[in-house]
């Protein structure tokens, strides 16, 4: 199932699919260590403030993203 980041349910690997921003945007998560085919795991569920997450691909510390930077970046993950 893909999905944007923002609405990704939390506490499971996700893949990032597509980072569908702007060339500032996608080489400033480039260098946070967030790329297209990583997984990754997303901490927090709430519906207001920053996205959490960590890149286990590279195994980074965990990093905090806007709401409005989380929506466009699509995941992927399997329904069990």
């Amino acid at each position: 199932m893909t999905i944007n980041l923002a609405d990704a349910p939390s506490n499971r690997e996700l893949e990032v699919i597509n980072i569908d921003t702007g060339m500032s945007a996608k080489q400033r998560l480039i260098s946070m260590g967030v790329h297209s085919g990583d997984k990754i795991i997303k901490y927090n569920g709430s519906s207001w403030g920053p996205v959490l997450i960590k890149n286990t691909t590279l195994d980074c510390s965990r990093i905090a993203i806007g709401k409005g930077l989380a929506f466009k970046i699509l995941v992927g993950y399997e329904d069990s």
